[in-house]
């Protein structure tokens, strides 16, 4: 498992443990907490960064491409595309994800979602990266679904009712950074979706 998501990981959880054991600990620091995820994963893609140079540097051919004309607008490029870019395509979709949320949620008075379920939506959006984020929507309309006919099965009838997805969002991040770093990550379609 890459560093990166581990990282990510281990946000989940610890977030989904204050989630279930401390939610008022939670919904009265969450937008402080939010910040930390997002300063680690960056500060992780520095710090690759940094190795990624030292790496080149070390490699005869690589020192030579870095040292000849445009060989630092090359590598800045690299470095972006390959430790930059997906955390910032999460970011943006993550922070399109909340807007609609919280839009929604006022349009209809408050009642779609908890206070606090906006930020953990974005912050397990951020986390899965991209094009985690993709698979993360995609997990999210599953297990709602899935939820919907277990529920259904359960009481012998189709009721339409809301079930709140304030406990989906993180358990579905962590599914996905499992599931692409086991698998995902090796399927041609994955590949195509990566930056």
């Amino acid at each position: 498992m890459s560093i990166p998501s581990l990282v990510a990981l281990v946000f989940i959880i610890a977030i989904l443990g204050a989630q279930i054991i401390r939610r008022p600990f939670l919904e009265k620091n969450l937008k402080k907490i939010f910040w930390i995820p997002l300063v680690a994963v960056f500060s992780t893609s520095i710090v690759f960064s940094v190795i990624q140079y030292q790496a080149w540097q070390q490699h005869e051919l690589m020192r030579l491409a870095l040292e000849g004309e445009g060989g630092l607008s090359y590598f800045f490029s690299f470095v972006f595309f390959n430790h930059f870019a997906p955390h910032f395509l999460a970011l943006g979709f993550a922070g399109i994800l909340a807007l609609l949320m919280f839009f929604a949620n006022k349009r209809v008075g408050e009642r779609l979602f908890e206070r606090e379920e906006i930020w953990i939506a974005f912050i397990a959006g951020f986390l899965v990266g991209f094009p985690g984020f993709l698979f993360f929507l995609a997990g999210i309309l599953v297990a709602y679904l899935f939820t919907h006919f277990i529920n259904a099965f359960l009481r012998k009838t189709v009721k339409s009712g809301v079930i709140p997805l304030y406990y989906f969002w993180l358990p579905v991040s962590a599914s996905v950074i499992i599931v692409s770093e086991v698998w995902l990550v090796e399927t041609l379609f994955w590949r195509l979706l990566s930056i």
